[in-house]
């Protein structure tokens, strides 16, 4: 056996102990979030996320990249998507905000992938802790 290959199993298996130990459910596997981001780099333009991955605890930041988000699976908590777009109006005069939540709603719906809404958007979850309530919405 290659390290790298040890190294992917004994990474798993950590996964997989912090998993069980924390009575946390998966939601999503592999190929969902694959075809949810096949979709969404679609729309990326009008898109920023926000993603929390199993080890984190805070200093999540928006980011308007697909391609920082993309990738590792097996550890996304949850990914809060918005899709608003800022137009600078000059240096007196606040931004213009265009909110496409009813674009980022049609590309969901392609994708058969669950998800709740919040204030600024959707968030797409790929574990639930227990004791979690989440407020499901149809795809």
């Amino acid at each position: 056996m290659c390290l790298r290959m040890a190294v992917a199993l004994d990474t798993s298996k950590k996964l997989r102990n912090y998993i069980e130990s924390n009575n946390i459910t998966c939601v999503l596997n592999n190929a969902k979030w694959n075809n949810l981001f096949e979709v969404l780099k679609e729309i990326e333009s009008v898109l920023d996320f926000q993603r929390k991955d199993l080890d984190e605890d805070a200093g999540l930041h928006w980011d308007s990249d697909i391609y920082h988000i993309f990738g590792g699976y097996q550890y996304i908590e949850w990914l809060n998507i918005r899709a608003m777009t800022a137009e600078r109006q000059g240096a007196l005069m606040p931004d213009k905000v265009t909110n496409h939540i009813d674009l980022l709603l049609v590309a969901l719906k392609q994708t058969s992938v669950p998800y709740s809404i919040y204030a600024d958007g959707v968030r797409v979850w790929g574990y639930l802790r227990e004791g979690n309530s989440v407020n499901w919405q149809n795809t």
